[in-house]
């Protein structure tokens, strides 16, 4: 059994770009899996990230954690 977020990452990608488009050729279908990265990445919020995006939600600060991301 794969891990649930890889499961849900695939099933998004599946379902929302590659079931979308027919790819004329490998570059075309780099590029449009790599449209489809950064707008999942740093333009669509996620609810399961409190309606952040996956970049918003990385960057912010944690507890306990400097800005470095170095345990205090």
């Amino acid at each position: 059994m794969q891990n649930g977020f890889v499961e849900s990452i695939n099933g998004g990608l599946r379902d929302e770009c590659l079931n979308e488009h027919l790819f004329s050729n490998l570059n075309e279908a780099r590029q449009i899996i790599e449209d489809w990265r950064i707008d999942y990445n740093t333009r669509r919020p996620h609810t399961s990230l409190n309606g952040l995006t996956p970049t918003e939600f990385a960057a912010r600060p944690h507890p306990g954690h400097n800005q470095n991301r170095i345990s205090l």
